[in-house]
């Protein structure tokens, strides 16, 4: 539920991000690292830095309007839709969300020996970062873009050709069926956090690292979905047309 913005000014951001933990994100986007002010009230941060309250109320209330496609629509949807839709999503994930985490995790104190995975976590993350950005770039480059080539495909003789030659070179079924029966990149890290129980967690700057990233992980289930029932078996279709396309020419010819 959203918290109530009555009296918000008064409340000190300990409790407001206690209370919703994606004002966390908020303040962030605003510049303001809120595990640097915890005993500050929301007024009194928005003094400090020139902030309209109101501006920032607004931003975390936009974080709930959600813009997605649903997956119906993009069932019904030109492949080169579900192609842009899921190249949004990287941008989302590289761009926004994934470094808003990676500061989070670096930003954490490892001070408290409560919790002996901080600097297992500060050492798996970057790595899960990169792995990830590359794997996401490749998947554009090469993946992506041969689909795209697929769709687009037009009737001369010389582009059946070169769409030909990258058939062999790309394996859009193995590449499909690996997708599907590979493990989750957030694998490791859900088994580190134990599935980000915050449940005996009682500091509030990894309580929110876990809901953040239990929120990434649930984002990239849908976006795997998405890829694996939607993109994929679609591709394996136009590709199959266009194979047959070529066959019927070189018969022709």
């Amino acid at each position: 539920m959203f918290l109530e913005t009555k009296n918000l000014g008064d409340k000190k951001v300990f409790d407001l991000v206690s209370d919703d933990f994606r004002y966390a994100k908020a303040l962030d986007s605003f510049g303001i690292d809120f595990f640097l002010h915890y005993n500050s009230t929301l007024k009194d941060i928005c003094l400090e830095n020139d902030l309209d309250k109101n501006s920032l109320v607004g931003y975390r209330i936009s974080m709930d309007e959600s813009f997605d496609l649903d997956l119906e629509t993009l069932k019904s949807s030109p492949i080169n839709l579900v192609i842009e839709y899921l190249k949004h999503n990287h941008s989302y994930f590289i761009k926004n969300k994934l470094p808003y985490i990676k500061n989070l995790i670096s930003s954490l104190s490892i001070e408290d020996k409560k919790y002996e995975f901080f600097n297992d976590l500060k050492f798996i993350f970057p790595l899960f970062y990169e792995d990830f950005v590359d794997h996401i770039l490749e998947e554009e480059k090469y993946i992506f873009t041969y689909i795209q080539n697929l769709y687009h495909l037009d009737d001369n003789v010389k582009n059946h050709a070169k769409i030909f030659f990258e058939m062999k070179s790309i394996s859009l079924k193995d590449i499909a069926e690996e997708h599907l029966n590979e493990d989750s990149e957030m694998s490791g890290i859900r088994g580190l956090t134990k599935n980000y129980s915050i449940k005996n967690i009682k500091n509030l700057h990894l309580k929110v690292i876990f809901q953040e990233l239990k929120e990434f992980d649930n984002e990239l289930e849908v976006h795997s979905n998405i890829e694996n029932h939607i993109l994929f078996p679609r591709a394996l279709e136009l590709q199959e047309k266009v194979s047959d396309d070529i066959r019927n020419l070189s018969f022709l010819n």
